[in-house]
């Protein structure tokens, strides 16, 4: 497995887009995600392959240098491909032509294992015909002879592979770098939006109190319509804090939605209790009180990890 400065790069993009948040907004479009994944998927492979040419001895294996060229050659096009694929999947426009030498590469590519029998006229260009001089092949690099159509002279030229390699592993790598900045760049905005919002002051320090009074209203008949308005603080509490969450982070929203339907068949059999339905029990309320604080805990909780989080 490759440990190159392409693979690293590779595995920080991973990191950022598995932000919850960006993670959630890249999953609304199915199409771009199975292409950002695919792509991602890609570069790692065809890196472990380009790094896989250079770690291994073919000795003097003419075959096993043929098939090693021709595999190289279509990693390094691939790859190219999927990292323009990877910045159309992030919303950002780039392409190969930006790049002249990358361009220069992928007509290498071309000319030597992609169509090397016969090139189709191109802008200015007569068909073409190619093939490699099996006695200069090596690891290092071979000769292509290149014939022409309108009958232009033989044209002989010497491919240095860790030449391409080198210029590949530069261009790849600043396209990913910008990427790399522009997720960043990205993260550090949706940071700066909610940094001053603190998630833990929508539960004040009454809170607590709070709990405690609708505890008090289970046990007292004449404390019940008070517990039954301070209910409302508490609901109101969660409240705040679900749009809040919705504002900055849908997919913790929707992860939490259960946890939400739990507290609110809680406060619904409260209220119940607190205007006289007979139908919930004492021990039931008591219960559900009890339920209640444990979840506005975790809920703090939550709102504390997140307050943190976005103060860095």
């Amino acid at each position: 497995m490759s440990n190159s400065t392409i693979r690293k790069q590779e595995n920080q993009i991973r990191q950022l887009i598995n932000n919850p948040q960006k993670h959630y907004e890249l999953r609304q479009n199915k199409a771009l995600f199975s292409q950002l994944c695919s792509s991602l998927d890609v570069i790692e492979d065809t890196e472990d392959a380009i790094s896989a040419y250079t770690e291994k001895d073919f000795g003097e294996d003419k075959p096993s240098h043929y098939l090693a060229v021709y595999g190289l050659l279509q990693a390094i096009y691939v790859q190219q491909d999927a990292v323009i694929n990877l910045c159309e999947s992030l919303g950002i426009k780039d392409e190969i032509n930006n790049y002249p030498k990358l361009k220069e590469i992928r007509e290498i590519r071309n000319d030597t294992v992609g169509h090397p029998t016969k090139r189709d006229k191109q802008k200015g260009k007569p068909v073409s015909y190619h093939h490699i001089s099996q006695i200069t092949l090596n690891k290092s690099g071979f000769t292509l002879a290149s014939y022409f159509s309108d009958g232009s002279q033989v044209q002989f030229r010497d491919i240095k592979i860790p030449e391409l390699i080198v210029e590949q592993n530069k261009f790849i790598s600043a396209i990913l770098t910008t990427l790399i900045n522009n997720l960043k760049a990205e993260e550090k905005a949706h940071k700066e939006k909610f940094r001053m919002e603190k998630l833990l002051e929508i539960f004040p320090n009454t809170s607590d109190y709070h709990l405690e009074k609708l505890l008090e209203g289970v046990f007292r008949d004449d404390y019940a319509e008070f517990a039954d308005g301070v209910l409302d603080l508490v609901i109101n509490e969660v409240n705040q804090f679900r749009e809040a969450i919705k504002r900055r982070n849908m997919d913790f929203y929707e992860r939490l939605q259960d946890e939400y339907e739990l507290i609110e068949h809680a406060t619904t059999k409260l209220r119940k209790y607190y205007r006289g339905d007979t139908g919930v029990e004492r021990p039931a309320a008591r219960i559900y009180v009890i339920f209640l604080k444990h979840q506005i805990d975790e809920l703090k909780a939550y709102a504390k990890e997140i307050d943190d989080e976005y103060a860095k």
